[in-house]
């Protein structure tokens, strides 16, 4: 995408057309050994060895790649027709190395395996004029990048994720116009983001804070990156708590993966996200994180952000009040394929979840009010509950000691089971035999 081999046809988008060329090619034997995440995305994989060698015989001048010895490093960057270049280290010594006079590169990845390289050229990066994609991930040795970086009209894709030193990002960033995809996740002691990153107008994604991070807010304006698919996070500064829930101008947005909801004070605030006119909206987490008690108005806060029926992954966490938001207790979420409900201390039941026709995979943990799991838990179908549930677990669920299913004439429960995990419920005696 970041090199512009991907168009868009007949309003189809570039991130469809690429993963059905992906999945074709993979299809045909051209790659291999694929790893999964735990929501089954492909992650990584490897090209076929014939397949491999035949390209690398294609593009002997255009595609590089160096492992480890500088002056090999040194000479391969320097080609005048190398664009794409692959630097791997992989020694238990720290590694250096030059750049200087790589001038027609389209694509850098830096592939370092954990180990620190200690001196990274920040020094040359005024030559990368034509540079398109930069991956720096896991560089330890990158504490800011250098105002020239905003000199790169050309970048599309910059990936600086579990960059572990990295604190600032310089204010020209922002003059990034043609930027599709922003990766700065598990940076964990980055404080914030430049102020004009609203001025992004092209980014598509945006991948900010995993882990631990100092990063408490984005910057007021972030609502109006109209381009945007996937936020991993968002949350307003403390300057800006008001700005958290505007966001009714992001209309593309397909996964917004936690959204912050501790400085939104009522539901006319929450109301602005305008969740349920997001058609595109695939994935999406409420997180009440920090509140520790009951709030006044959390419940109206949560009616407030129901999502659109399309939503097919949803996780809510730290969600303190007795009773579930009404678009939980009905089948509103018909295209729900996955649910994760964690640390919602002060419900004392589960909602009727069995209505849901799609749903795949359910995880609940510590939900230490629960006592009973029942009928209810199963909903109103009179046919089916769970009609296509493969994987349930329930963990640390501290206070649940029963269990109950009535069998019922004519009526199926959890037909498509697959995987049954129950972990630190220590109260609980029995499972259901219909289960068994």
């Amino acid at each position: 995408m970041a090199q512009s081999y991907l168009n868009s046809k007949a309003g189809r988008e570039m991130e469809t057309i690429g993963r059905e060329y992906f999945e074709n090619l993979a299809a045909r034997s051209f790659f291999q050994d694929f790893e999964k995440d735990e929501e089954g995305n492909i992650v990584r994989c490897k090209m076929h060895d014939i397949v491999h060698d035949f390209a690398q015989f294609l593009t002997n001048n255009e595609c590089l790649i160096v492992e480890d010895d500088c002056e090999n490093l040194k000479t391969n960057l320097s080609r005048q027709k190398g664009r794409h270049a692959t630097v791997i280290v992989h020694g238990s010594t720290r590694s250096s190395f030059s750049v200087k006079n790589a001038r027609n590169l389209h694509t850098l990845l830096v592939v370092s395996n954990g180990y620190r390289i200690d001196s990274f050229p920040l020094d040359s990066f005024q030559q990368f004029k034509y540079l398109r994609a930069m991956d720096l991930s896991k560089d330890t040795s990158i504490k800011d990048l250098p105002s020239q970086v905003g000199e790169f009209t050309h970048l599309r894709y910059l990936n600086l994720s579990y960059c572990e030193r990295l604190e600032t990002l310089p204010e020209p960033i922002s003059e990034l116009c043609n930027l599709q995809t922003l990766n700065v996740r598990y940076c964990l002691r980055l404080r914030k983001l430049p102020q004009g990153i609203r001025s992004l107008i092209n980014l598509r994604h945006l991948q900010i804070r995993a882990g631990f991070s100092i990063l408490r807010g984005l910057p007021k304006g972030v609502g109006r990156l109209t381009s945007l698919r996937t936020l991993s996070f968002f949350i307003a500064d403390d300057e800006n708590g008001s700005d958290v829930c505007k966001m009714e101008e992001m209309r593309n947005l397909k996964s917004l993966w936690s959204m912050d909801l501790s400085k939104v004070e009522d539901a006319g605030e929450a109301e602005k996200a305008e969740l349920k006119n997001k058609k595109k909206l695939y994935g999406l987490t409420l997180s009440f994180e920090p509140w520790t008690s009951q709030p006044v108005g959390m419940k109206e806060v949560a009616e407030a952000l129901q999502p659109h029926p399309n939503l097919k992954s949803l996780h809510i966490a730290w969600y303190q009040v007795k009773e579930w938001p009404r678009w939980m207790m009905e089948p509103s979420l018909l295209q729900l394929t996955q649910l994760f409900l964690s640390d919602c201390d002060r419900c004392q039941c589960l909602p009727p979840l069995g209505d849901l026709p799609l749903l795949e995979s359910l995880e609940i943990k510590r939900m230490e009010q629960v006592k009973y799991v029942g009928g209810e838990f199963l909903g109103s179908s009179s046919k089916i509950a769970f009609p296509r549930l493969k994987h349930l677990s329930f963990e640390g669920m501290l206070e649940w000691e029963n269990w109950e299913v009535k069998e019922e004439k004519g009526k199926k429960v959890m037909p498509c089971l697959l995987s049954l995990k129950i972990d630190h419920s220590l109260e609980l005696t029995a499972v259901p035999d219909l289960l068994l």
